[in-house]
């Protein structure tokens, strides 16, 4: 039986985000760098973004890196490090965490931690060659070991400080434990899991709306060509 892990984050999101230049310390070629931040007229929720998203891990991983595919995420999920408010018990003296150099660096970290999970269930001996003695850390996160009624087993719970972290266990859950895998939808590109409990393996669409509009305008295109 597998154990049972679970996430517990529940993290800021802004209405509005910005995006400044922040002056580092140091005489660096890189002192000021373009952050994102949170607007001083915005307003401040606290959510559960891994549940509303079940492949969080995959839309992180698909990122270009420009400046508006991060500023799009951070409206949808708030940013990967730090809330960056005085109006959150979560205030951050290092805002260079959300630059978007570090964006890119954990769009790639994630997309690498993916590819380790994937072959690792795939083909072991293949993830030892390449991954054997190079372990990747994961920051940012505290274990519990649960016990939380006296009908199930004890849960292995985490709770984590940051998104990028809750992400990152986000897609070692999935791949590892769950043995799911991420695909994007032929209709709308959007990537969502199939096998271990998601949508069926064969599956080509993340939902039925899909689906249907996928057929009708392959239809729709049929009815233009037998016209012509």
């Amino acid at each position: 039986m597998l154990p049972i892990l679970e996430i517990n984050l529940k993290w800021p999101i802004a209405s509005r985000y910005v995006v400044r230049e922040t002056e580092l310390e140091g005489d660096h070629p890189l002192s000021y760098r373009p952050v994102i931040r949170i607007a001083e007229d915005a307003t401040i929720t606290l959510r559960r973004p891994l549940e509303e998203n079940a492949s969080l891990y995959a839309e992180f991983a698909n990122l270009d890196g420009s400046e508006k595919a991060c500023l799009d995420f951070a409206h949808k999920y708030g940013t990967l490090f730090h809330a960056n408010s005085a109006k959150t018990r979560i205030i951050t003296n290092q805002p260079e965490l959300d630059s978007f150099m570090n964006w890119k660096h954990e769009i790639k970290n994630i997309r690498d931690i993916i590819r380790r999970c994937e072959l690792s269930r795939s083909n072991p001996a293949e993830a030892f060659r390449r991954f054997g003695k190079r372990d990747k850390r994961i920051f940012g996160a505290t274990m519990l070991l649960s016990v939380k009624n006296p009908h199930s087993p004890a849960t292995l719970e985490i709770w984590t400080e940051t998104l990028i972290a809750g992400i990152q266990l986000q897609a070692i859950r999935s791949i590892l434990l769950e043995g799911r895998k991420s695909v994007q939808c032929f209709e709308c590109s959007r990537p969502f899991e199939i096998g271990g409990g998601a949508r069926r393996s064969q599956s080509k669409f993340c939902s039925t709306r899909c689906k249907d509009n996928y057929h009708n305008r392959l239809k729709a295109q049929g009815r233009r060509t037998n016209d012509a």
